[in-house]
Formats: C-alpha cells, structure tokens, sequence
C-alpha cells in the first residue's frame, strides 16, 4: 500500500469504521463541510489545512451523489496528510497545472480511494459471494463510491484470477479489467464474446448488467495437477509439439514457464501452476498446445525442478 493509502486506513482503524459508515459524520471531526455551488471548475475546496482552526471544506453541491462523496474523501485526504498544507482547490480529474499540485491531487484521490473502499474489508469479504456481480453491487452499495471507482479498487485488490469486460450491444468488448493473479497478458479489447471462445483456458463465465452497461466475467479456476506421467518433461513437451505440429513454439514455450515462476515464486504449485498455464493464454498460437491433455504434465514436472533447484541453492 502507498503511504497515503496507510494513513487512510489508520484513520478507519482509529475510528472503528468498515463500510458502510457514515463520511460525513467523520469529515466534521476533522473540519467543517458545506455543500454549495461553487461558481467556477472545482470539485471541492478546503480552506486553512494545518491551521489553528479546524479547515473548512466546501463541496460543490451540484456534482452527482458519488462524486460528492469522493470529493469528500479526497478533502479529508488533504486535511489528513501531513505535508498538504493552506487552501487546496480540488479537481478529482486532476488538471495539468504543475508537477506538485499534480502529485497533491493524486495522492488526495488514493487516499479518498482506500477511505471510501478499504482493502482489508475488500480481502475480508470477497469469499462472501457466489457470483462477481452480487460481490460488485454489495460493494457499490455498502461504499456510496462510483461505478469506475469501485472497479479499479476491486481489480487492484482482490486475489481471485478474472477479468471483466464491458460490452457493447454487439458484444464487442469495449474496456476490460483483470486481477494480478490472472497472467493472461493479451489486449482483448475489441473482440466479440459472441463469436466464440475468448480465452482457452477453463473458466466460470457470467454476464450481467449494471446500470447502463453490460459486462462479461471470466474466472478462472485454480487446478490441482497430479504427476502421472513418469517421463521427463524435455520428453513430454517434444510430443506435444509433434502431435500438435507447433515445434516452433519450442523456445518461446521454455521461456515463458521460468519468467513465470520466478515472477510468482511465492505462490502455492496450484496456484503457481494454474498461473503458468494461463500466461500462455492468447500469447500467438499457443491454443492447441495448452489444451493438448499432456501440457499440465510438462507444467508441473518443470515447476518441481526449478522449486528443487531453488532449495538446493
């Protein structure tokens, strides 16, 4: 977590606050609040930070009900902050003026971020659901916090491997999202959900509408391999390649599997080995290798060695 993000999180602890909770009623026991309209381009203006005097925030009071509350937040982020200091007029689409106005703005959006969607209770309750869309709706509910907001907090945080897309009336994929866990690397934007298969890797889908916008889910399945083959994996892989006739795959495939591992040491050999199974996902032509029934043999034997080789270090 950035260092703002820390001090987000603190001022919850202090208070004992998960969502839902009322921001107001924590913004005045740092300053004042009044909603006004502010009559130029501002969001939200907070007067006298590091003063004697508890600062003043003014929200403008014709913004839509989610982007008050973040510009509350984002206030709250500046009074909070130790070296924010005087009057700060606020822009939660940071203007281009100069280079520390720009990271003072910045820093007040994480920290409005981590106060209105905290990622300790994002971890605490992602278990909770059995689909992705009742997870999204409990979280927009629960926060107050934008649609865009809670999707990139959502997809910064959460363990699980998916990827989110939003659709137009066509099915072509408009933006998309996905987790860190994930490994699948292509840019699909622009394909059709409709025209097939997207991703060869075995996934939960579900799609779902949210307000205006429709949206496709792809989870991925963590698979437990079991070692069955007694071969060595230079052995299996060769015959993959020949049944698959994608022997010029051979040195992009030994190179992909240890970037992998290294990048993702720490993990299980489940979740290790689901993750290196999907990094080959989309990457030109690995379709038919990855879905040969042999491929999670060659993965597992290939992770064993390089784990043995580690300890033996």
């Amino acid at each position: 977590m950035k260092p703002v993000e820390k001090m987000a999180a603190r001022i919850l602890a202090r208070h004992k606050l998960s969502p839902p909770y009322d921001l107001d009623d924590l913004a005045k026991e740092y300053g004042t609040v009044e909603y006004i309209h502010i009559p130029f381009k501002a969001d939200g203006i907070t007067i006298g930070i590091g003063g004697e005097e508890k600062p003043q925030i003014i929200i403008d009071d014709s913004a839509p009900d989610t982007r008050k509350k973040f510009t509350l937040a984002h206030e709250l982020g500046h009074i909070i902050i130790p070296w924010h200091t005087g009057t700060i007029v606020s822009h939660i689409e940071c203007i281009r003026t100069n280079i520390e106005y720009e990271e003072m703005e910045s820093e007040a959006n994480s920290f409005a971020a981590e106060l209105l969607i905290p990622n300790a209770w994002l971890l605490k309750i992602q278990n909770d659901f059995i689909d992705f869309e009742s997870f999204v709706k409990y979280v927009l509910d629960s926060t107050g916090a934008s649609r865009d907001a809670v999707f990139i907090k959502l997809f910064n945080t959460i363990e699980f491997p998916i990827i989110c897309a939003q659709i137009n009336e066509f099915g072509e994929i408009i933006k998309h999202y996905r987790t860190r866990s994930v490994s699948i690397t292509r840019d699909i934007t622009g394909e059709n959900v409709y025209a097939g298969d997207i991703f060869a890797t075995e996934a939960f889908e579900e799609q779902f509408e949210l307000l205006d916008r429709s949206y496709k889910v792809w989870k991925f399945k963590n698979v437990e391999i079991n070692e069955t083959d007694p071969r060595p994996w230079r052995v299996i892989l060769s015959e993959i390649l020949e049944e698959t006739g994608r022997k010029d795959l051979l040195g992009r495939i030994n190179a992909i599997l240890p970037s992998q591992y290294q990048s993702h040491k720490e993990k299980t050999e489940i979740e290790l080995c689901s993750l290196v199974i999907r990094a080959y996902d989309g990457r030109g032509g690995f379709d038919e290798v990855i879905s040969h029934p042999l491929f999670p043999q060659y993965v597992i034997k290939r992770i064993r060695e390089l784990v043995a080789k580690k300890k033996n270090k």
